[in-house]
């Protein structure tokens, strides 16, 4: 899985460690993944962001916020693309928000978690902050880098709801599906097939790939592997090495995790890592991001 070299992943610690990247992908698809916080990008190319309940498609140059525990994926309908994007819990945008924000949220076509904003000059006033935030820290140029956080501070409230969603159970309306994903969650360190999972759910393969899929919007392997891909993350997050990281999340090796990690959360499994250290820096409260 290769990325351009204009990729860049940095976090900003006068704005409580909020994470944001800068890509530019080779390659058309990002794997099934969640985050613990919100996510929000723009893309230069059209993007379909496959979902439990279906796709939504963000048209290029638009404004698109993923809630946190939500699982998707994402495919870009041509390549290479860039994508500029940050990673914010509602504690964080809390903590950045100014208290008596006028600002009242933007409108949005939400579909399940998946929200595309209506108003294009959503996607201008974000990508003014982002670019903002990345080419003056890139260059030093601390004047460009306050003005940039100072109209994050002013706009988060627009973006993102103060209040965190409720939490989300995994209820596709399928108990026996149901049934066999709390077994790939709670069983995702041990080798598992789809033989196998198809024994336990008492079903043929073909039949448990094509009712697993309906059900949940995933095949039974995808949704192995973003457990597996989430767990190594935790504990990449957390300082462990990435060997250990491999080993523990039932990754054939450090190569396959290496490989897993950029094409779902397009960043360097060593870079997320040091830089995850910034999250020790804040209150728990304040934690946010791909790692939470």
């Amino acid at each position: 899985m290769e990325i351009l070299a204009a990729t860049r992943y940095w976090r900003d610690v006068d704005l409580a460690g909020l994470q944001f990247t800068a890509n530019r992908l080779l390659h058309r698809e990002i794997r099934p993944h969640r985050h613990v916080g919100f996510t929000l990008s723009v893309s230069d190319t059209e993007l379909h962001v496959r979902s439990g309940n279906g796709v939504t498609v963000v048209p290029p140059g638009t404004l698109v916020r993923i809630a946190p525990q939500v699982w998707h994926s994402v495919q870009a309908r041509s390549a290479p693309w860039r994508e500029d994007a940050m990673y914010c819990s509602s504690a964080v945008a809390r903590c950045i928000s100014a208290a008596n924000a006028s600002f009242s949220p933007a409108r949005v076509e939400d579909a399940s978690g998946i929200a595309v904003f209506l108003d294009p000059s959503a996607a201008l006033e974000f990508l003014q902050c982002h670019r903002l935030l990345h080419e003056s820290s890139r260059i030093g140029n601390e004047e460009d880098v306050a003005a940039g956080r100072a109209l994050l501070r002013q706009r988060l409230a627009q973006w993102i709801p103060l209040q965190p969603p409720p939490p989300r159970a995994i209820d596709s309306g399928d108990a026996r599906m149901n049934r066999l994903y709390e077994l790939i969650a709670s069983g995702f360190q041990q080798r598992m097939t789809l033989d196998s999972l198809a024994e336990a759910a008492g079903l043929h393969p073909v039949h448990l790939q094509r009712r697993f899929r309906g059900a949940l919007g995933f095949t039974p392997h995808e949704m192995l592997v973003g457990h597996r891909i989430e767990y190594a993350r935790d504990l990449i997050a957390g300082g462990s090495r990435v060997t250990y990281a491999a080993h523990a999340a039932g990754f054939a090796d450090q190569s396959h995790l290496h490989k897993t990690f950029l094409g779902t959360y397009a960043v360097m499994p060593g870079d997320y890592r040091r830089l995850s250290a910034l999250d020790a820096l804040q209150p728990a409260s304040a934690r946010n991001g791909i790692a939470g």
